[in-house]
């Protein structure tokens, strides 16, 4: 009886666990398949969903499923050949070839997969999307680019965006001027150690071509280039005057060394000679400049100066040596290097008739230079020790205006009769002859820089008095702080370049402030002579006499873009054109302007009288700018300048003729603002 009572119960045990089996099989059986995590084998450290080229796809499943029905339902878009394989309940997509760099991928499977038990999966894979990586890149250097005062001891840092191949990006380094270095790798750090102190005050350039690549083999897509400046050694040479290697220097030009700091004045006794030797007094000046003039507190002398005592001989070359004596004011023990170099005399030139004036710095600061129509003789007209921010040559072409540091001098061509014409209680700019010579148009501040508008002022004492024509709108303060050529980025006007025209009459002008608005002036007018135009300035004027009026690139009030404009003397203002920058005009009433391409680069157009026709470019695109044209006198020639890419760079004056069509001919490599002269 016991032995039949423990069957049952074994019976009725082995029953119960057997529907817990029936049970729990029904209802796993009856859930389908689920898709997990989706993994990247070669995804980028540190950025979601960024995979290198040779990555591959893993998707994991909730529990086994059927391989078929996986494999039958799986899309990658854009498309691409591979093979799946399988890793217990994951599968792993293996593209055949390396996926295109820069790519975005979409990875789905659709409902409908079945796991082992045929139970098929409710949900599939919408979409997993990923991009590959494209070229690497550089992401940050230390020093940064431009740096100045780097350590003479300083390590370079590169950062790229990924493990990179050491050997490719080693072979690819380049660094000017050569140096040895020792590169060292942490992950995507390279660190380039220099087995040597770099030299003082001296620009690095590192560049890495494009041969350098990441572990996959992805190569920089550019070159990559960065430079720094190593700290001076003590007292800096900023240029010398004239600099070095320059030929037509002007026979009254001081020689000059412009130092980074303040020298010592008891340091310079016997620091410079010149070769033939030059008599003359050697002091320490300040360096001139309109904002220092307007701030009331002298400027420190920063430059050794030897003023000749008498004119330098025409056509001599001369060999100037600085000993390396010159310390820093306070400081002795900081000395200047010595430094040697030569420069050589041109002819002076008592008139400009048939000459072209330009502005270049190539005599170690902005000058005005004259030069024959075809390039050659080119000789220096205007020294000093501060940039020449604008100027104006005499009808006749016997004496030149020109503004400096804030001061306006008049002198003969050939440097001979100068005087100063700026009180020392004024600060001066953009000096203008009126047609008979006997006045000067010019912009004023005071002494403490406030803007006291536009002034005649008399050239000889029976010309009468100084008369202000426009009460505001002076050229603002800094003319100096513009160095080399003194180009300004874009098509606007810099602040202190030729801002007015006067009719042949001398009785109107027509003027640009400051601020670029358009003024009137009637000098018949007395103190209401001056009327404020509808117009806002790209250009300066001209007065054509073909048309009997002057011209001026502008904006209208309403307008939407600049444009060529006629202003009547009567205040008139009549849109002719398109166009931008600069104008200039011929006796016939031709004109000269500059049209924007479609990348906003300028191109010289030639037009009609009165816009018609309207003015059609005859320069083509070759990666530099145009700006700045003047006729020749008698109109078959067009003068101009040209900028490079970056805006602020000259890449010199060129000619071309305004009748035929011909290419231009270049005639300086650097230099800004010319005019021919009658």
């Amino acid at each position: 009886m016991r032995r039949h009572v423990i069957s049952v119960a074994s019976v009725l045990l082995a029953l119960a666990a057997l529907g817990v089996v029936l049970l729990n099989a029904t209802l796993v059986d009856r859930r389908g398949p689920t898709i997990g995590a989706v993994r990247l084998s070669a995804g980028v450290e540190g950025q979601a969903n960024l995979a290198h080229p040779l990555t591959a796809i893993d998707i994991e499943f909730s529990e086994p499923v059927r391989t078929v029905t996986v494999e039958r339902r799986f899309r990658i878009t854009p498309y691409v050949a591979g093979a799946i394989s399988w890793d217990g309940s994951s599968a792993i997509f293996t593209p055949s070839d390396r996926l295109p760099p820069d790519t975005e991928f979409t990875v789905s499977i659709e409902p409908g997969f079945e796991d082992l038990a045929g139970n098929p999966s409710e949900a599939g894979l919408d979409g997993f999307t990923f991009r590959t990586v494209g070229p690497p890149t550089v992401l940050e250097t230390v020093p940064e680019d431009a740096a100045d005062g780097v350590l003479r001891d300083s390590a370079v840092t590169i950062t790229f965006d990924r493990l990179m191949d050491t050997s490719a990006v080693e072979e690819a380094i380049r660094v000017e001027p050569s140096v040895p270095i020792r590169p060292s790798w942490s992950g995507r750090i390279l660190t380039l150690a220099f087995d040597a102190s770099l030299a003082f005050g001296t620009t690095y350039t590192l560049t890495i071509d494009t041969t350098a690549a990441d572990t996959d083999g992805s190569r920089l897509r550019t070159p990559f280039s960065t430079r720094f400046t190593t700290v001076a050694a003590g007292l800096g040479i900023v240029r010398t005057l004239p600099a070095d290697g320059t030929a037509g220097v002007s026979i009254r030009v001081p020689i000059a060394v412009v130092f980074d700091r303040p020298i010592d004045p008891a340091s310079i006794a016997d620091a410079i000679s010149v070769t033939p030797p030059v008599g003359g007094e050697v002091r320490v000046v300040p360096l001139p400049n309109d904002e220092a003039a307007s701030s009331g507190d002298p400027p420190p002398g920063m430059v050794l100066l030897l003023q000749p005592s008498q004119p330098l001989a025409a056509h001599t070359t001369y060999t100037v040596t600085l000993d390396p004596a010159v310390s820093l004011a306070g400081a002795p023990d900081i000395v200047a290097a010595g430094r040697t170099w030569t420069f050589t005399t041109g002819q002076p030139t008592a008139s400009g008739h048939n000459q072209l004036a330009y502005l270049t710095p190539q005599g170690g600061t902005r000058d005005v230079w004259l030069m024959n129509p075809d390039g050659s003789a080119q000789r220096q007209v205007t020294t000093g020790l501060a940039p020449v921010s604008g100027f104006d040559v005499s009808v006749d072409g016997t004496r030149i205006a020109f503004a400096s540091g804030g001061v306006v001098r008049l002198m003969a061509l050939d440097g001979t009769d100068e005087s100063v014409l700026t009180a020392e209680e004024t600060i001066e700019y953009a000096p203008r002859f009126s047609p008979d010579g006997r006045h000067l148009l010019l912009g004023r501040r005071d002494a403490d820089g406030t803007d006291a508008g536009w002034w005649v002022v008399p050239l000889d004492p029976a010309a009468g008095e100084a008369v202000q024509v426009v009460p505001d709108g002076a050229p603002p303060l800094g003319s100096t702080a513009l160095g080399g050529d003194g180009i300004e980025a874009g098509e606007g006007l810099p602040a202190w370049a030729a801002r007015s025209a006067w009719d042949p009459t001398g009785r109107w002008i027509l003027l640009t402030t400051g601020q670029g608005g358009v003024v009137l002036v009637d000098l018949d007018g007395g103190a209401a002579g001056a009327t404020a135009l509808p117009l806002s300035s790209a250009s300066a004027p001209v007065w054509s006499s073909a048309g009997g009026r002057f011209l001026i690139v502008g904006r209208a009030a309403a307008g939407a873009s600049d444009a060529l404009h006629g202003v009547d003397t009567d205040g008139t203002v009549r849109e002719q054109a398109e166009a931008a920058g600069s104008v200039a005009v011929a006796e016939d009433g031709r004109v000269a302007v500059l049209l924007l391409e479609p990348d906003g680069t300028a191109r010289l157009a030639l037009g009609g009288p009165d816009g018609d026709p309207p003015p059609a470019p005859i320069t083509s695109g070759d990666g530099l700018a145009d700006r700045w044209p003047a006729f020749s006198p008698d109109g078959s020639v067009l003068l101009f300048g040209r900028v490079r890419e970056d805006g602020v760079s000259s890449a010199g004056i060129w000619s071309v003729d305004a009748v035929a069509d011909a290419d231009p001919v270049r005639l300086t490599t650097d230099g800004a603002y010319p005019r021919w002269l009658p």
